[in-house]
């Protein structure tokens, strides 16, 4: 019988799966990523995107009409 030793993948070969649109970051297969309006955002950039696309709802505590 033959032993055959299953390589872990080198994330340091693996090409890209795909770029975000945001920063210009590689994403990998597997990593997290979300897909908005046709862009793909990595996990850093989407928090960021979210408050931009928020701030004309942006209000101060105190200021807001009920």
């Amino acid at each position: 019988m033959r032993i055959v030793h299953r390589r872990s993948r080198d994330l340091q070969r693996e090409a890209p799966a795909a770029l975000c649109t945001r920063c210009g970051g590689e994403l990998y297969r597997g990593s997290p990523c979300w897909l908005v309006g046709g862009r793909r955002l990595c996990e850093e950039c989407v928090s960021a995107w979210l408050l931009e696309e928020m701030a004309p709802f942006r209000a101060l505590a105190g200021e807001v009409e009920r």
